[in-house]
């Protein structure tokens, strides 16, 4: 069984090869200007968000406990609502405009992140962004490039059938497309198991270190 589903998930990558890597150059120009806009902001937005920082780590510092139960409701909700939306995208025919621009804005929110703790805060901000932000992105991010070329896959699907005015049978594609978008969804909730139990003992690990 997961030898067969390996099989699938590598002919999938090799006869979407170019889908995958025009996503991942997408996603990582979103990560690098999420950085770099961190240059862009003024003094009162930067102090703000170090306070922000600095008072959440505070907290962590201070052994109090986080909620899991939580940060598990509002990762899957953020998730749940990142996959609908690409799912979305992936059945209109001129969607997979806008599914390069989901996953352009996912990977502005990491890089932001990871970028203001490193600009603001340096080897400290870099620990603390490794310790919160890496865990759950080992599995985010495959995911998130997964997602995104499955949406854009079937939305040229229909725009291939609409274009040429072929009577391509849509039923067989949109199952796969929804099942396939189903499994992903299930493999973000055990990102979000990940963010919710482990990612908080990284936090306080390196919290306890800084």
């Amino acid at each position: 069984m997961l030898r067969s589903l390996q099989e699938v998930l590598a002919e999938h990558i090799r006869s979407q090869w170019f889908l995958y890597l025009l996503v991942v150059l997408i996603f990582t120009a979103g990560v690098v200007a999420g950085a770099l806009s961190i240059r862009l902001l003024d003094e009162v937005e930067s102090r703000e968000l170090n306070e922000y920082f600095y008072s959440f780590v505070e907290y962590l510092a201070g052994q109090q406990p986080m909620s899991q139960s939580l940060i598990l409701q509002r990762s899957v909700l953020q998730n749940g609502t990142f996959i609908l939306v690409l799912w979305l995208c992936g059945v209109v025919f001129f969607g997979f405009v806008l599914a390069f621009g989901v996953i352009l804005y996912r990977g502005f929110t990491i890089g932001f992140t990871v970028g203001f703790m490193a600009e603001q805060n340096t080897v400290q901000g870099i620990l603390f962004a490794v310790g919160a932000v890496l865990p759950q992105n080992l599995l985010f991010v495959p995911l998130t490039v997964m997602a995104g070329v499955l949406s854009v896959s079937f939305s040229l699907v229909l725009l291939r059938r609409r274009m040429t005015r072929k009577q391509i049978p849509l039923g067989p594609y949109f199952s796969q497309y929804s099942l396939a978008m189903l499994v992903v969804a299930l493999a973000f909730t055990l990102g979000s198991l990940v963010e919710a139990i482990i990612t908080p003992v990284f936090m306080k690990a390196v919290v306890s270190l800084l």
